[in-house]
């Protein structure tokens, strides 16, 4: 249903476009359609690139990829551009008269473009600077040595034909300056089958930290196929931790695979299973790729990291991806001194731009007689019994798992 509904919006935008342009510009019949020709190839760009990703045709795919997402991109930040200048050029007429109707076709267009040229530089810069956010997390559970444990969490890296071996060297870089004691990735660190293909490996797995580096599965990681995509992660260094456990000196990570690795309610069903056999003897951090928190385990970990919202990644859509995921970005609050933490992303999906919503790196300080990290409150989960589970006390969101990606 997501689909098809996505289809006719991106349709109706690229109409929307030609038609402004049409009537700005005062364009003849012949140029009109000359224009629609190539408002509909560009349109139809991002989805060659994907057949070309699927075909291993890798070089021309990420040439048509680059094209065709920064189109869409700019044709998102246009309306936006387009809605804004028209809504302020709406307010000066009815206050002062100006500009006239025909003047306002023509300003319009020109403040729209340039709006828009403005917002895409600003996004695409966003997009390339990885903020390394910092949050302590109070705990009374030996960490062991040294007092604070430091984890650093990333999330939707997206390796593929936009984000590629530059775009990894940064994340080390940045990684390498904090020197954390764990890595964790929690989903989607490959975008596509072409991310497979990217030369990454190596680079990414001569970076050790002390306790090593561990990933889920995402749902990106499924389209590209989890046959391949789980040798490539093992490859960067990653232990994939898929419904299972592990335990380090002073902390326990758990990890669950996301919905789409399985049949309808089985993440709900595995990930239920596994916390309600954790014994409650070591800090204990729950990664999970989208952030829902299955009712009643918030008392069985102490930190769940998940991520997938991108926080909208180019506003206004974080109003969308919140009605979508109430726990869209940042710390929650859970219940006892527990809490989850929805990451912004550390790469991008699809168009090479985030605006207000900048990409991150979250390094989290663990130990004793840290300051209260606050937190927004946590919203509240539908609470559904998991199907093959008589415990009441454990219940799921088999919703959750029927929910459509981007």
């Amino acid at each position: 249903m997501i689909f098809p509904v996505f289809i006719a919006l991106y349709g109706l935008a690229h109409a929307f476009i030609w038609h402004a342009l049409v009537v700005g510009f005062a364009l003849s019949p012949s140029e009109s359609a000359g224009l629609g020709g190539a408002v509909l190839g560009l349109g139809l760009t991002p989805f060659f690139a994907r057949r070309l990703d699927r075909r291993g045709l890798k070089h021309i795919g990420r040439v048509f990829s680059w094209i065709g997402y920064t189109w869409a991109g700019l044709v998102l930040l246009f309306i936006m551009a387009r809605l804004a200048t028209d809504l302020l050029l709406g307010v000066s007429f009815v206050l002062a008269g100006v500009p006239s109707h025909a003047e306002a076709r023509v300003w319009s267009l020109v403040l729209s473009l340039s709006l828009a040229g403005i917002l895409s530089v600003y996004a695409f810069f966003e997009r390339s600077r990885i903020r390394v956010e910092t949050i302590d997390i109070p705990t009374a559970k030996d960490v062991g040595a040294p007092a604070v444990l430091r984890i650093a969490q990333i999330s939707d890296v997206h390796i593929g034909s936009m984000n590629g071996r530059r775009r990894i060297q940064t994340l080390l870089k940045r990684l390498e300056e904090h020197d954390p004691d764990v890595v964790v990735s929690t989903g989607d660190l490959i975008d596509s089958p072409a991310g497979l293909a990217v030369p990454v490996t190596e680079a990414l797995s001569a970076f050790k930290p002390r306790l090593g580096k561990f990933a889920v599965v995402g749902n990106h990681e499924c389209y590209a196929g989890l046959a391949s995509a789980l040798p490539f992660m093992e490859r960067c260094g990653f232990v994939v931790l898929r419904n299972s456990t592990v335990d380090l000196p002073g902390l326990r990570l758990v990890g669950v695979d996301d919905p789409v690795a399985g049949t309808p309610g089985e993440a709900a069903r595995q990930e239920a299973r596994i916390l309600r056999g954790l014994p409650d003897d070591a800090f204990t951090v729950l990664l999970k790729h989208r952030p829902d928190v299955l009712p009643g385990s918030e008392t069985r970990f102490d930190l769940q990291l998940s991520g997938h919202t991108h926080k909208g990644q180019i506003f206004p859509f974080g109003f969308l991806t919140r009605l979508y995921y109430p726990a869209h970005a940042g710390l929650f609050r859970l219940a006892r001194a527990s809490y989850l933490y929805v990451s912004r992303g550390t790469g991008a999906w699809g168009p090479p731009f985030r605006l207000l919503a900048p990409p991150e790196i979250t390094l989290f300080r663990v130990g004793s007689g840290l300051p209260d990290p606050g937190g927004q409150a946590a919203p509240t989960w539908p609470s559904v019994e998991v199907v093959g589970e008589r415990a009441p006390s454990t219940p799921t969101v088999a919703a959750f798992s029927d929910r459509r990606s981007y």
